[in-house]
């Protein structure tokens, strides 16, 4: 069981889920592995605006804060075999997620958005 308060998430991309606990460090390696602030991750996500680069640099961080010892071609070969569009559902929950801290109300409104 998660305790979003704590900064914890579930994420399951493919067949593997991580359990996540999110840490201040961790948002700050995403936005520096993809050169935005998680806002502006959140736009470009809204927009379409999202390289495969740059969803390795968002979901790396946060799959090793779960304790998986992954590097990004790792990533890049869970997002390969997940699909896309099963590793962009991820990332946006993790997104959503960081803005919200885990706050059900804040969730919906913001998945709305992406």
């Amino acid at each position: 069981m998660t305790n979003p308060k704590r900064g914890e998430l579930s994420l399951t991309i493919g067949e593997k889920t991580y359990l996540c606990k999110l840490t201040m460090d961790a948002v700050m390696r995403i936005e520096t592995n993809s050169g935005k602030g998680i806002l502006k991750i959140a736009q470009g996500m809204q927009d379409s605006d999202l390289t495969m680069a740059q969803m390795i640099g968002i979901l790396t961080p946060a799959l090793r804060s779960s304790g998986a010892d992954v590097k990004d071609r790792d990533v890049g070969h869970l997002i390969w075999e997940a699909g896309i569009a099963d590793a962009l559902k991820c990332t946006a929950e993790l997104v959503t997620f960081i803005i919200t801290g885990g706050n059900e109300e804040g969730n919906e409104q913001a998945a709305a958005t992406t």
